[in-house]
């Protein structure tokens, strides 16, 4: 599975302003939310449901915000950078700096899975976040998302 396929460059924010967890997952909530025709509160209030049962930090600096999506047709996901870092009140107590945002079709189980492992092995590799880290703008983390 190859995440490019579900992440458009209007939905890559290579500098977010977000200073807590809810107004991360907002600003990312944001563009997918026009670029799909959902409602943005509703959105929050999904992914925000969702972080109340437990942290989406996958550790390392990378949290991995995500929810099923009444009215969804296909996944989608969303991508941010944070370089000063946010508390995402992961367990290493690292701030995150990466974000990859999950929307799934409420029967969507299968793919929300196989997106969530794929962005997680990729997140352990320190040379991919180095990578992320240093891109320049939308464009650079597009290609290096885009990389096998």
């Amino acid at each position: 599975m190859d995440l490019s396929e579900f992440l458009a460059e209007s939905c890559v924010l290579p500098a977010m302003r977000a200073d807590d967890k809810e107004a991360v997952v907002a600003e990312l909530a944001a563009p997918l939310a026009a670029r799909f025709g959902l409602d943005s509160e509703d959105l929050i209030g999904i992914l925000m449901a969702r972080e109340a049962l437990g942290t989406t930090a996958v550790g390392h600096g990378v949290a991995v915000p995500h929810g099923k999506v009444p009215g969804l047709v296909s996944p989608a996901l969303g991508m941010g950078r944070s370089l000063a870092g946010i508390d995402f009140d992961a367990d290493d107590n690292e701030p995150c700096r990466l974000f990859f945002m999950i929307l799934v079709p409420e029967g969507g189980a299968g793919v929300h899975l196989k997106l969530l492992a794929q962005i997680a092995r990729r997140a352990k590799d320190p040379d991919f976040r180095a990578e992320l880290l240093a891109a320049q703008g939308a464009p650079g983390l597009m290609q290096i998302i885009m990389a096998p």
